[in-house]
């Protein structure tokens, strides 16, 4: 199976696939440079920071939320929003797409693991779910199990 990231607020969480996370975070980082210099949060050059370390380590560590105070929580999900709209608005994102991404460096030829392109579908819906679990609004996975975001498949119940 793919290497997944746990995405965690208060005691509930989530699975993410982590090359569905580091696109949306990747992005969603970009958001945050281009915002206009009076609306940018003063949190954002570490959120920037923490989006592309997110990104680049997958699988390496969870995304607590709860380690967010409510100004980096708040500019996260409007960027990780913001993120998600434009990669809808593009279709999606392609090999080629991410091969130009100066973020991976090396690592950008494979970081897709070996697919064409990733729907937005999954992004959207996990950009989502992002939301939700903030909000205490997730809804429950069935009993015993984890709902994974972001597959190609979109989401999924793991566990049980």
């Amino acid at each position: 199976m793919s290497k997944s990231v746990a995405v965690i607020s208060g005691d509930e969480m989530f699975w993410a696939y982590d090359v569905a996370l580091g696109v949306l975070f990747i992005e969603a980082a970009r958001v945050g440079a281009e915002m206009p210099a009076d609306l940018r949060p003063s949190c954002r050059p570490e959120l920037e920071r923490d989006l592309r370390a997110h990104a680049l380590v997958g699988s390496g560590f969870a995304v607590l939320l709860d380690d967010f105070d409510v100004e980096r929580r708040q500019a996260l999900l409007s960027c990780v929003r913001e993120a998600a709209r434009r990669i809808e608005a593009r279709g999606g994102v392609s090999r080629d797409e991410v091969s130009t991404w100066p973020e991976l460096e090396e690592s950008a030829t494979g970081f897709l693991r070996g697919a064409e392109h990733m729907a937005a579908a999954p992004l959207v819906e996990l950009a989502k779910a992002l939301e939700d679990l903030a909000a205490g609004a997730l809804p429950p996975a069935p009993a015993g199990r984890r709902w994974y975001y972001g597959t190609p498949e979109g989401r999924i119940v793991q566990g049980g």
